[in-house]
């Protein structure tokens, strides 16, 4: 009868301790699982951060070209509009 007991009670310190280890794995993989969550969102952000750095110097760049361009050939047609009105002067006289 003893022997009953004492394997009854021994089968039931190994569920235990089977549950015990089961407990801290799933305890360990959770906490690895939030980490690995939170350091992906975190690079993901940095990345996004960076992404949208560059695409506003991107379009600052391109607005400072337009405008240069712009510039100059508002001065070509300047120069090129004064040209014609000394040719329309000269040949009116």
């Amino acid at each position: 009868m003893v022997d009953v007991q004492e394997q009854v009670r021994q089968q039931y310190l190994d569920a235990q301790e089977m549950a015990t280890r089961s407990m801290n794995a799933w305890n360990e993989l959770m906490v690895a699982s939030t980490d690995m969550a939170f350091d992906v969102v975190l690079k993901n952000w940095n990345y996004n951060r960076s992404l949208r750095n560059s695409a506003d110097q991107a379009v600052e760049d391109a607005i400072k070209t337009q405008h240069r361009l712009t510039n100059e050939m508002l001065q070509v047609w300047q120069g090129y509009t004064s040209n014609l009105q000394d040719i329309v002067t000269k040949s009116m006289k």
